[in-house]
């Protein structure tokens, strides 16, 4: 096994930050945030209403929970791999990208289906 240095750092920063983001989208997701312009999943569905900002942050709770034990288990086993942080990387910004994806697609369906449909 190899230890490689500096790795513990990548993966302490991004597990955390990950971290942030998810308990962040769960505070949002519960209704303790409400819809605002700097904390959150800040998208044109989310900040369309409070039905869409709830939903979207319904929709990516699972996405960026998952993501973040991923990302945490890969940046544990990349301290002892030759490639370092790189999958830290890959999750953290997958993660990211999949719980936007999913908050898009949630708060779109909540606000058609509150607006009967019709936009």
């Amino acid at each position: 096994m190899y230890f490689v240095p500096g790795t513990n750092i990548v993966a302490y920063i991004l597990t955390a930050a990950l971290l942030l983001v998810a308990v962040v989208n769960q505070l949002a997701a519960s209704g303790r945030i409400r819809r605002n312009g700097f904390v959150g999943i800040r998208i044109p569905p989310t900040l369309a209403s409070e039905v869409g900002w709830s939903a979207g942050h319904r929709a990516a709770a699972a996405p960026l929970w998952i993501g973040s034990v991923l990302t945490a288990v890969a940046c544990v086993v990349a301290q002892f791999s030759v490639v370092g942080g790189i999958p830290c990387i890959v999750l953290f910004v997958l993660s990211l990208a999949g719980s936007v994806v999913a908050a898009w697609r949630g708060a779109s369906r909540a606000i058609d289906s509150n607006s009967g449909g019709t936009k």
